[in-house]
């Protein structure tokens, strides 16, 4: 049976390739990390107010939409579930807890370039199939990161 070591043989090579390609990733950093200086917030002048009772903020529209995400989400549901396990793509169960380590960048600047990029950081084990997002706009992809961040 030497077709048969051939088989075996192949396989056990191939195996040996991606054990090898998974071990020699290397961070490559992308991005310099922008500095945030926060100043203080104006105090603001109200005439009909006491002072006394207090003023509801408006929601931080830079933390996104987590609903307006998942409904974003829909389509990538063919290629992506939301646990960890594998469709075509990676799971992204816990994907935010993990971009923040897999390169300089902060995990919503990677999940963003993800996106809007996705060639430029593939997952070991799979290919670069994923089509490009370039067309949503920046509310769109902070409600994904919003979204996202949802996915243990």
């Amino acid at each position: 049976m030497p077709g048969k070591r051939v088989y075996l043989l192949l396989v056990a090579s191939i195996a040996t390739l991606f054990v090898i390609a998974a071990c020699s990733e290397e961070v490559i950093p992308t991005q310099e990390p922008v500095e945030f200086h926060p100043t203080a917030a104006a105090e603001v002048d109200r005439p009909d107010s006491s002072g006394d009772e207090p003023v509801a903020e408006a929601p931080d529209a830079s933390a996104g939409d987590a609903d307006a995400g998942r409904n974003l989400f829909i389509s990538c549901g063919a290629c992506h579930n939301t646990d960890g396990s594998t469709a075509v793509g990676p799971g992204l169960g816990g994907v935010y807890a993990r971009a923040g380590e897999r390169t300089a960048l902060d995990a919503d600047a990677y999940i963003e370039q993800s996106i809007r990029e996705p060639g430029a950081f593939v997952v070991d084990g799979f290919s670069p199939l994923m089509p490009s997002f370039s067309y949503l706009s920046e509310s769109d992809v902070t409600n994904l990161i919003a979204y996202l961040k949802t996915l243990d």
